[in-house]
């Protein structure tokens, strides 16, 4: 259980430091005469030259003695998913770098590897993700290439990313064959194999799983592990103002971490411990003078109560009285500001963390309005370690925790502007976006040369945890010394914090550096759908849907690339704003330092970067215009064989219309020849001879009156046939009659409905018939039916077809048809239907009574002489309605709309049906026959109805005086 000081023991055999005693007692001992050794080497290992080229003792040849029994499980491993393939017939098989990394820490948790891991950033397709990576494994990795037993690819994905493969070498099955044990061959096929087939890494669903055809588990190499810690805000001299409030600190909090615990689930193995570390960590976000000076409003800088708790959850409801949060917020405290340069916070996270871990977070944060944001924090403690050497396997894990959660901060403090364009440079993975790492401590152990740490081993593995890869080592003088990576930068010594001024512009660069990158790959990444976008044009044919497809394509972006237009502004803007931060220091080892972080370099290099992708993002802009174009042209051209076809279509139609109008006229003439010869059969019917003239009284009654008269007999003929003409023309006239007349109303509604109250509704129909047609994005449903209720319709019965979206619930189209007689007035008007129609939808709960009344509003409203608009609901204007007879009046509503809402109006007030109510006179006997009419009506207007079979009649003319 006593973690132990030094590099790994299975290298004690190859010339390298000694693993140190587990005896706590002899840690500091045996890590000083570690450092006189290493001082006491003739030739020191540097994985660069003075020139920052890669040295040439990568590429020598190294004995056999120096592979360790973790090289060959790693090698056998890597036979065991890949092939060199012998013949031209066989194919090769490399296993690429990602799945190998899950692989590693696998072995690691089943003891199959002696390596540490700490969680590292890693791109996962276009994802960046937390992983657990073992730096010893990748340190093993290259080994091996360099030592030629495996060979390396380098591939580009899909998603413009590098990614790296490995195939066994030769050499390396002939070393496996002879150095690796058949003990150790079975952990390492236990590892990998399941049933008697390979496991195989697969990405699915933010997730790495390891499956066969019939195994399959999650692996937790995703599984960020915590460790108990406590950190003070802090910030450099240079950000605050002079005379500003003292920071918070949290020392007096320090012990709390070392009654905790942690979630590692491996033993670690200390090789660099650090002391009194201060971290900065540095991002750059899209920002102005207007999104500071929104910043410090939102925060309240300038009033009584400033800062209080933020989260990024939107308020969606804040006309309510309560609001429900998600755990998790942040206590935001205003240090100093200024409302449109730069706004000092100190933030304090509240997220939840698992039983037993105890993680006091309290970070200052410097925002700036050339867009640079710097996290600063002083450790206080990690784990049971107080201030004195903190092990770097336990701040990778912090600084983990630090990059997400200052992540999280930030997106509740930021505009929703700005969080767009973060969504779109990371593709909504804003949560992992990398960020830079500057360590600021005062001792290390063991203390000795810069470039002695690089040593490609237990060293450099420790720092590569938190800075990534390692790239150079400088000492700046006797005490202090400075080493840079991937990731960001540690500067060791006491007078370390001196050159805060130095590291500021490092940061503020090197976060616009970072971000560049990103953005670079947003370019790569919209020019391949362009690629993409133009494929489909040119094979449009092959697939109806690929017009639509393309639009929408070339329409999302177009607003990337104009977002990406206004981001490269703010970061060419951002490079002039104040170029003063960016001097060279006066002092040799501030100058020292500026020259090894290349801090003018870095400047010089993002300007031309930044020129470079405006001409990259204008070509793009350029594309998609004759990429639009082109979808245009092919529109065009769908429109014009969509014409032609409609033109043939429509002479085709013509044609069959005369020849229609032809079968007309041919089928009068033979109804004329039909009634003739019904005629003519009704008569032998009668007068048959086989039968009935030869009976007496058809010679009495028949013959001899009608038919032995000269002619008699066919005028006879003739008049019953016009008879039988006359009756089948007027039958047919009265079919034709009845349906001849129509009465349509179309009416487009797009409210929402209740789904269930809907099919409740329709429960209720009797339903003739349902159409369904859906596409990716709605699921349309259309109904008809034919209503029943004559007496709501006033005697029709009206067909009315709705179509609706039963996947967004919205009502679309009602469309209503009511077939009357041609000869007769109409009983019902369109707007009457419609107002009816949306009545009963709202009383049957389909749909809300303000989207019912809003539908039903768009009637025609009747005006007045002045044009001003008026509506039922002034109640203290009236009509005065009677029946004749009556001596008293009744009084309905003044303002209604239309003929037909008046006589319902009446119909309701006399408790009669509207179809009733037969003639409408204004006194004294002014006939109200249509909307013109009513139109004309004043408030307190007389009128006088008659209602067919209304009882009041015969009440009223008893009332009356008897006649003289």
């Amino acid at each position: 259980g006593v973690e132990t000081v030094g590099p790994r023991s299975d290298r004690s055999d190859a010339g390298d430091v000694p693993a140190l005693a587990a005896n706590p007692k002899s840690v500091i001992g045996a890590v000083n005469d570690a450092s006189e050794q290493l001082r006491a080497m003739d030739e020191v290992v540097s994985a660069f030259d003075d020139k920052g080229l890669v040295a040439a003792d990568r590429n020598k040849e190294m004995s056999d003695d120096f592979w360790t029994m973790n090289h060959m499980k790693l090698l056998y491993l890597i036979s065991k998913y890949s092939h060199c393939a012998q013949t031209v017939h066989e194919k090769e098989r490399w296993i690429r770098k990602l799945p190998m990394l899950v692989l590693i820490y696998e072995g690691i948790v089943q003891k199959v590897f002696e390596y540490d891991y700490a969680p590292a950033s890693e791109v996962v397709e276009t994802t960046r993700v937390y992983l657990n990576v073992s730096q010893e494994g990748k340190d093993d990795l290259d080994d091996l290439v360099e030592g030629k037993l495996v060979k390396g690819l380098r591939l580009s994905t899909k998603e413009h990313q590098s990614v790296t493969a490995y195939q066994i070498s030769p050499s390396g099955l002939a070393l496996i064959s002879k150095r690796l044990p058949d003990e150790e061959r079975q952990l390492v096929d236990d590892l990998c194999i399941v049933d008697g087939k390979l496991l195989q890494v697969v990405w699915e669903d933010k997730r790495f799983l390891l499956r066969t055809m019939t195994f399959s588990r999650e692996s937790t190499v995703t599984d960020a592990e915590d460790v108990s810690y406590v950190v003070s805000p802090y910030l450099p001299k240079t950000l605050r103002r002079v005379g500003g409030p003292i920071m918070s600190s949290n020392a007096h909090r320090a012990s709390e971490s070392a009654t905790k615990e942690s979630t590692i689930r491996d033993d670690l193995d200390e090789v660099i411990t650090i002391s009194n570390v201060t971290i900065l960590i540095g991002e750059w976000i899209p920002f102005g003078a207007n999104q500071v000076v929104e910043l410090n409003l939102k925060l309240g800088s300038n009033e009584r109560c400033q800062g209080g708790y933020f989260t990024a959850q939107v308020d969606d409801d804040s006309t309510n009285t309560q609001c429900e949060v998600p755990t998790g917020l942040t206590s935001v405290s205003i240090l100093d500001h200024d409302m449109t340069r730069f706004t000092n916070i100190e933030a304090e996270v509240y997220y939840p963390e698992d039983e037993g871990i105890v993680q006091i977070e309290h970070f200052g944060i410097h925002t700036r309005m050339d867009g640079t944001i710097v996290y600063g924090l002083m450790i206080e403690s990690v784990m049971d370690r107080i201030l004195e050497n903190i092990s770097l396997d336990n701040l990778a894990r912090l600084l983990v925790d630090v990059h997400v959660d200052s992540s999280r901060i930030m997106e509740s403090l930021l505009s929703n502007h700005q969080r767009d364009l973060l969504d779109m440079i990371f593709l909504g993975n804003t949560l992992n976006r990398d960020k830079v790492n500057v360590i600021i401590a005062d001792r290390v152990v063991p203390k000795m040369s810069a470039e002695r740490y690089l040593d490609k081993d237990a060293f450099e593995n420790e720092l590569r945890q938190v800075l990534g890869d390692t790239q150079e080592a400088h000492d700046l003088g006797d005490h202090d010394i400075v080493i840079t990576g991937s990731h960001g930068i540690m500067l060791i010594g006491p007078h370390s914090k001196m050159q805060e001024p130095v590291m500021l512009a490092f940061l503020s660069l090197r976060s616009r550096d970072v971000f560049v990158h990103n953005v670079f790959n947003r370019l790569f990444i919209i020019d391949d759908t362009l690629k993409t976008t133009r494929q489909l044009i040119a094979k449009y044919e092959q697939d109806p849907n690929s017009i639509p497809r393309i639009r929408h394509t070339l329409s999302e972006t177009s607003k990337d690339i104009i977002l990406l237009e206004e981001v490269l502004l703010y970061l060419r803007e951002s490079l002039e704003q104040d170029t003063s931060i960016y001097a060279e220091p006066t002092d040799e080892s501030g100058y020292r330092l500026y020259q090894v972080l290349k801090v003018k370099t870095i400047l010089n290099d993002l300007h031309v970067r930044i020129e470079d992708m405006q001409k990259v993002l204008l070509g793009a802009r350029h594309e998609v215009n004759g990429l639009r174009q082109m979808a245009d042209t092919i529109a065009e051209t769908q429109m014009f064989r969509l014409q032609e076809e409609i033109r043939g279509n429509s002479s085709d139609m013509l044609q069959q219309l005369k020849i229609n109008e032809r079968q007309s006229t041919s089928l009068d003439v033979m109804q004329v020849i039909f009634a003739g010869s019904l005629a003519f059969d009704i008569l032998d019917r009668l007068t048959g001879e086989w039968s009935v003239v030869h009976t007496a009284w058809a010679r009495a009654y028949i013959v001899d009156p009608f038919m032995s008269k000269p002619m008699l007999w066919f005028i006879i003929s003739m008049m019953v046939w016009f008879g039988v003409g006359t009756g089948v023309f007027s039958m047919m006239r009265d079919l034709n009659d009845r349906t001849a007349g129509v009465i349509t109303y179309r009416v487009k509604v797009n409210k929402g409905i209740d789904l269930n109250a809907l099919d409740d509704f329709l429960s209720r129909k009797s339903v003739i018939s349902e159409d369904g047609d859906a596409d990716s994005l709605n699921a349309n449903q259309k109904v008809s039916w034919i209503e029943k209720d004559v007496s709501r319709w006033e005697g029709y019965q009206p067909k009315i077809e709705m179509i609706y979206d039963v996947k967004h619930g919205f009502l679309l189209s009602v469309y209503m048809q009511v077939t009357r007689r041609a000869s007769k007035p109409a009983r019902l008007r369109p707007e009457t239907m419609k107002m009816r129609f949306f009545t009963e939808l709202q009383e049957a709960g389909v749909m809300a009574p303000d989207d019912a009344a809003e539908v039903i509003d768009n009637t025609r409203r009747r005006q007045t002489r002045q044009g001003e608009l008026v509506t039922i609901e002034d109640s203290s204007v009236f009509l005065k309605v009677r029946v004749p007879g009556e001596r008293h009046y009744r009084e309905i509503p003044f303002g209604r709309q239309s003929y037909l809402e008046l006589r319902e109006e009446i119909a309701h007030k006399f408790e009669c049906k509207p179809v009733q109510v037969l003639q409408v006179f204004k006194e004294p006997d002014i006939l109200i026959a249509d909307d013109d009419d009513v139109s004309r009506l004043k408030p307190g207007t007389v009128l006088e109805v008659n209602i067919k079979n209304f009882s009041g009649y015969k009440s009223a003319q008893q009332e009356l005086p008897a006649p003289p």
